[in-house]
């Protein structure tokens, strides 16, 4: 059994036990989980930008020690450090959630370099920026996005600058079926600074597949 199958739904979830069912104790460890809408604003972000490496913001809730990711906000395509425009995205995304009850979990990233998985040093830094201690920084496996595998690879804070891989009993992916086909545009903060139309807080054009 891999690590990741095919729901009922069409949707792609870890599998808890891996290979070893038999042996899975479902409650030993806290699984944080990612919904469709914010995988699939992640991925329809990467693709508008094949050649630029792109970065966002993990929004949703905490249940107890796990966290639930409903949904994604894009920041940047150009601003790639911490740059005063990036600060100002992050600024008016924090009042955006706040307004909603939500909360920014972490942070996720698409290298433009399609063989780099690493958690690059301003997707930490923007964190710290959070000031939440237990935020969740995804990096996308580019390799992986043309297979049935699961593309987001997370990382957790152990402490200050220092973070690891989370195993995939820990995180659970949910993603659309056919997400290519999806319909709708999506537009991060970069965007909005050359076109203030773009609704680049919520992309409300961005719906999962039924």
């Amino acid at each position: 059994m891999d690590e990741f199958e095919m729901s009922s739904k069409g949707e792609m979830t870890a599998n808890p036990c891996g290979s070893i069912r038999a042996n899975c104790n479902y409650e030993m460890a806290k699984k944080h989980t990612i919904e469709s809408l914010a995988t699939l604003k992640i991925l329809r972000h990467l693709v508008k930008y094949p050649h630029s490496t792109v970065i966002g913001l993990l929004v949703g809730t905490t249940d107890g020690d796990a966290l639930v990711i409903s949904d994604a906000i894009p920041l940047a395509h150009h601003w790639l450090d911490l740059s005063p425009m990036l600060e100002v995205g992050l600024a008016l995304a924090k009042i955006h959630v706040q307004s909603k009850n939500l909360k920014l979990l972490g942070t996720y990233v698409a290298h433009s370099r399609i063989d780099l998985t690493v958690l690059d040093v301003v997707s930490q830094r923007l964190n710290d920026s959070l000031q939440f201690d237990s935020s969740i920084a995804l990096v996308v496996d580019n390799q992986k996005l043309d297979s049935t595998e699961n593309p987001l690879i997370p990382y957790t804070r152990l402490k200050a600058n220092e973070w690891k891989k989370l195993e995939a009993t820990g995180f659970q992916t949910n993603l659309p079926k056919d997400w290519v086909l999806c319909e709708g545009s999506i537009g991060d903060f970069d965007d909005h600074l050359e076109d203030l139309g773009v609704d680049w807080l919520v992309n409300p054009t961005i719906v999962c597949p039924t």
